[in-house]
């Protein structure tokens, strides 16, 4: 029998058999090694400036950031699994309001665009038609559409905004923040090599004052402009910073995405505006694409979270100016009426006093004509 199995085992049929086996199982073993190199995160060996890499960023409360987030005393939050859309035409987490916060210089603002709504226009009109209430929030009032609140600054750089959005963003608490900085650090050319440790301490800023909120970060746009600033080069080096500390966010858990507005798909040349540094017209249309598709991922990740209520903010901005607008209706109404009212006051009392005197002279006028009489 052993004779027989030998002689069976040595057949071409067999042998073959074994060697296809053979080789199915390498290649599984390669793939499956393949698969766990490419989910291993590498540190980029390029990545360091100045004195810290980003294993030592200075938190904004003084500590060093080792590996983890310094989240408020609870520690790095966890997220869950988001809604699931089939598709794009759904609305984004259920329907969730948004109640989303601007924040950037000129780009952010609008600038150079034939109506200064920038990127938010299209994403408030794609948000809205997928069925998302939403309300821009912040102190200034920027472009031509209705929902216009924003809160932007031209040719602020990073840390000036983050002093801004400590005036603001703790009372409007968005749970979104559409954040583009960084463009004024590189016209600027403000201390590049730590630009990371800004972005870094404002974005840890925003999550502990508003702590429903996503942040969406954008990259910065490509700048072709030569003659005064020339800072081409500073932008592509803020980027490397922005994308390597978005990989950090994600490792820490932390509810960020990108927008990136580089790349083929991204901002070019062709889309900016005369300046060469801000976008054209279609420039901001490219932007808000791109900061959709950032928040839809973010709806995907399970980031999304209700807005804290705060009183007189409506989930729909254009439901709360028209609010607004009632209420400042209202109140010219109702000077205007105290006004009238008080104008006729003013007259029945000088038609009081009048009709007092005339009634005087009156009662002193039987007697006269009496005697008169009288004396006829």
């Amino acid at each position: 029998m052993k004779a027989f199995i030998d002689n069976v085992s040595q057949t071409s049929y067999v042998s073959a058999i074994v060697a296809r086996k053979r080789l199915l199982f390498g290649v599984s073993l390669v793939f499956l090694i393949f698969i766990a190199i490419s989910l291993t995160e590498t540190e980029d060996p390029n990545w360091s400036h100045g004195s810290g890499r980003f294993s030592h960023i200075t938190a904004h409360n003084g500590t060093l950031v080792n590996g983890t987030f310094p989240y408020g005393s609870g520690g790095p939050m966890r997220i869950g699994k988001g809604y699931q859309r089939p598709g794009y035409e759904r609305p984004l987490a259920n329907g969730l309001p948004l109640r989303i916060m601007a924040i950037g210089a000129s780009t952010t603002r609008g600038d150079e665009g034939f109506d200064n709504n920038g990127f938010r226009r299209p994403v408030r009109d794609y948000l809205t038609s997928i069925g998302n209430p939403i309300n821009f929030v912040g102190p200034h009032r920027v472009g031509n559409m209705t929902d216009n609140d924003i809160e932007a600054w031209p040719g602020a750089r990073t840390e000036v905004m983050h002093h801004r959005a400590e005036h603001s963003l703790p009372f409007m608490k968005p749970n979104l923040v559409l954040a583009n900085l960084g463009s004024n650090d590189c016209f600027q050319n403000f201390d590049i090599p730590n630009f990371y440790k800004r972005y870094y301490q404002f974005v840890e800023y925003v999550l502990e004052a508003s702590p429903r909120a996503t942040v969406v970060m954008g990259t910065l746009l490509p700048t072709t402009e030569t003659e005064r600033f020339n800072a081409s080069e500073r932008v592509v080096e803020v980027n490397r910073q922005l994308r390597r500390l978005h990989q950090i966010f994600q490792k820490e858990q932390r509810p960020v995405v990108l927008a990136e507005m580089t790349g083929p798909d991204g901002i070019h040349a062709e889309n900016l505006g005369p300046d060469r540094m801000h976008p054209n017209d279609a420039g901001y249309e490219m932007m808000g694409r791109i900061i959709v598709q950032a928040i839809i991922e973010a709806d995907a990740r399970g980031f999304l979270r209700p807005a804290e209520p705060v009183h007189g903010i409506l989930p729909d901005g254009d439901l709360e100016r028209q609010d607004e607008a009632y209420r400042a209706w209202a109140e010219a109404k109702r000077v205007e009426e105290a006004g009238a009212k008080e104008e006729r006051g003013g007259r029945d009392r000088g038609h009081g006093c009048g009709a007092q005197e005339i009634h005087g002279r009156d009662r002193g006028a039987p007697a006269a004509v009496g005697a008169r009489g009288q004396k006829r």
